[in-house]
């Protein structure tokens, strides 16, 4: 194995193989902070190694990282703020006006229906062996710690109330247990976010496609991954999904591809979970001024790469959506 290499001979490898110019003490900094296997091995190329970047300054290499790494900042407290919203929704519907509030009692009487059909019972099940795993490890990690949720229940020999399971589940663990309620009650939490279209979602599956689709954009923020090319990217658009979006927002062509399509969706729950648009206007406006400030900073070449023809189209319509 050859030695590691030094700062300045990657910036010679930089300016020698990849010709890209960069040099002096303020670049050689940048390329210091933002890595060069994170920075410029991360993001030379569009989703996959064989798309190149066509960089010829590293000054331009920079704008993309900080593209990439403001869109992060604008959309990771949306997506926590869904994440929250839709928990307590699901959370306090799925327990109303049942005599005891436990996910047991819940599993019981909330997710029966359907007997005959072994896909979505084989889902309760594993959805069930994941609630226990997590309420094991959880009780395991709280040992000897002051704030112990839910050993504080086990404690005093009491099932956890539903909200206490709620707080250890993923955004993965919402979409399925949403998708094991009964076929009513996913309906009762539809209507009540007004996105219920029985001529669209005739499984009333809405919600978690929605949640599974936005789930790998959150670890991809959360962990600090890149996303302004969707190489988080883990599935296709599901087909209700994808009618709904594009009848709800009048946007056509919503496919995952870009960005924006993920911006519309985190708009579109945004605007049921908020109540005023104010917060999917606020990131609307981020996500043009990032755009506006990378195409100052990169070549049109760039520029089109990363931003396809058809957002600012998108945009324009997503903001007239917003406005209704």
């Amino acid at each position: 194995m050859s030695a590691p290499q030094t700062i300045n001979g990657l910036m010679r490898h930089l300016r020698n193989d990849c010709d890209i110019k960069i040099s002096g003490s303020y670049q050689k900094q940048q390329l210091v902070s933002y890595g060069y296997y994170h920075g410029y091995k991360g993001y030379r190329f569009i989703r996959n190694k064989n798309s190149q970047i066509p960089y010829t300054d590293f000054s331009e290499v920079v704008a993309v990282i900080e593209y990439d790494n403001n869109m992060k900042a604008a959309l990771y407290s949306d997506l926590m703020f869904i994440e929250t919203a839709i928990k307590n929704i699901v959370c306090n519907a799925s327990v109303n006006r049942l005599k005891i509030g436990t996910f047991d009692y819940v599993y019981k009487e909330r997710m029966c229906d359907n007997a005959a059909n072994t896909k979505l019972q084989s889902k309760r099940l594993r959805l069930r062996n994941s609630v226990y795993s997590k309420l094991s490890t959880r009780f395991h990690d709280e040992e000897g710690k002051d704030n112990q949720m839910v050993r504080h229940f086990y404690n005093r020999g009491e099932d956890v109330p539903l909200w206490v399971v709620f707080e250890i589940l993923y955004l993965s663990d919402l979409a399925s247990f949403f998708e094991c309620l009964n076929e009513s009650m996913r309906e009762h939490i539809m209507l009540q976010l007004d996105m219920f279209d029985n001529s669209i979602d005739t499984n009333r599956n809405l919600l978690s496609s929605m949640l599974y689709t936005i789930k790998s954009l959150r670890n991809a923020v959360a962990h600090n991954n890149i996303i302004f090319d969707t190489r988080f990217k883990d599935r296709k658009i599901n087909s209700v999904l994808k009618k709904w979006v594009e009848k709800e927002t009048g946007i056509q062509n919503i496919t995952l591809y870009s960005l924006v399509d993920y911006i519309i969706i985190v708009c579109c729950l945004l605007k049921r979970v908020d109540f005023s648009s104010a917060r999917a206007k606020k990131l609307v406006k981020e996500f043009k001024e990032q755009n506006q400030l990378l195409q100052k900073n990169v070549a049109p070449s760039i520029y089109a790469l990363i931003i396809q023809q058809n957002v600012t189209h998108k945009i324009n319509a997503l903001e007239n959506y917003l406005n209704t």
